[in-house]
């Protein structure tokens, strides 16, 4: 029995790797996670500083993020072709919404790691 590919069905995987491998890319950089050490030798104050410079770190990404929108939503401001000024500025939002969910998300923590280390004597 032989296979046959048809080109035609190569092209929602091609699209999709195009696609995804981006996005993969944004969200390994948009996302750090805590120094091992820390977490091996249960230092809940060092936990607690880390999320909360972590926190810090990304509402600054945020306020980057609205700096762009900024510059997008500019009556100066032209756009290539390829896009236009209404996707640029969803885009930073989107950005700018998970920043700021994620630096919530940290101070969470922080606070949760204060109250472990205050905990034990």
């Amino acid at each position: 029995m032989a296979f046959v590919i048809r080109e035609d069905s190569m092209i929602p995987s091609f699209l999709l790797t195009v696609f995804l491998i981006p996005i993969l890319m944004v969200t390994v950089g948009c996302v750090s996670s805590p120094p091992t050490e820390l977490m091996v030798r249960d230092d809940h104050r060092g936990l607690a500083n880390w999320y909360e410079r972590e926190a810090v770190r990304l509402r600054n990404k945020a306020d980057e993020m609205r700096r762009m929108r900024e510059q997008y939503g500019s009556p100066l401001f032209q756009p290539s072709p390829k896009e236009t000024k209404e996707e640029l500025i969803a885009h930073c939002e989107r950005f700018i919404k998970y920043y700021t969910q994620a630096a919530d998300e940290a101070d969470a923590l922080a606070k949760i790691h204060r109250r472990e280390d205050k905990a034990i004597p």
